[in-house]
């Protein structure tokens, strides 16, 4: 009798044992959705009992973003100063995006000197979509995770590894029409990847002048290892330039990494990276 008594207690244990071990195994978990006027799609390694965690930091990194920095909405932080109303009653934390934002594309912009900054506050979401992926991304490490990939609307951030590989990052063929992979690439460290260009929404981004720009720049990705806004911005800037001759002076003279999809005189679609990208991807 004692035996069987024995033999239950170790079943039940071994039984235990199994289900804590499934409900912490290491999986990809994916998050999908709508936001700022695009897709998140948010892939995580991680265990079953963080699913829930994970969801809630999501949903509150897009809540605070388009509280602060929503051109749509009428009641953020963004439309309340266009239209001179009071900023008092909203939080320190979108205070304190706002002015990330603000210095990330003052930042970018002394570099490329390309864009018009922020004319009546237009152009913020230049830089709010990225800046949404590092806010998500701090947002996992304070939750002790390290392996993600995290992509709004193009903008990615990358962190540790997809279960013993690399992440992979595709670069879109930069046609709306054509829904196809230009260039894919697998980075060896953690970095961010953001990609300007107005052949998803001709004409939301303009040159100094205020006129939509020619299309012989199509698209212009830019790494930076620490800030997907800082890419973001950048992106922006020397997408606006719209002319390839000044942006190669912009990425030898800063030493940027730079990825640029680009017409010819001939009509051919043709890419450039910069020395630094290439380094970068080594």
């Amino acid at each position: 009798m004692t035996l069987v008594v024995d033999l239950k207690h170790s079943f039940s244990f071994l039984l235990f044992l199994f289900l804590v071990s499934c409900s912490g195994e290491l999986k990809v978990f994916n998050f999908k959705g709508d936001a700022f006027g695009t897709f998140y799609d948010v892939k995580v390694i991680t265990t079953e009992d963080k699913v829930e965690d994970i969801k809630l930091k999501i949903k509150d990194a897009i809540n605070v973003m388009n509280d602060c920095c929503s051109t749509y909405l009428t009641n953020s932080l963004v439309s309340s100063k266009r239209d001179n109303r009071s900023i008092v009653t909203f939080s320190d934390e979108s205070k304190n995006i706002f002015n990330k934002v603000i210095d990330l594309s003052t930042s970018a912009n002394r570099m490329t000197e390309g864009f018009i900054l922020f004319d009546n506050f237009d152009y913020f979401n230049a830089v709010a979509k990225g800046y949404a992926v590092d806010l998500i991304s701090n947002k996992f490490l304070n939750l002790n995770l390290r392996n993600f990939f995290i992509n709004i609307g193009g903008e990615i951030r990358i962190q540790g590894q997809k279960i013993n590989k690399f992440w992979k990052i595709g670069i879109e063929y930069p046609d709306e029409n054509k829904k196809e992979i230009f260039k894919v690439i697998e980075p060896k460290q953690n970095m961010s990847i953001a990609t300007s260009g107005n052949y998803k929404n001709p004409g939301h981004i303009v040159g100094l002048e205020s006129k939509p720009l020619e299309e012989n720049i199509l698209s212009v990705s830019v790494i930076d290892i620490e800030s997907t806004g800082a890419a973001d911005a950048l992106a922006t800037g020397l997408y606006a330039l719209n002319d390839m001759t000044i942006i190669q002076e912009k990425l030898d003279k800063f030493d940027i990494p730079a990825f640029i999809i680009f017409k010819n005189k001939n009509n051919e679609i043709l890419s450039v990276e910069s020395i630094k990208w290439k380094e970068l991807l080594q």
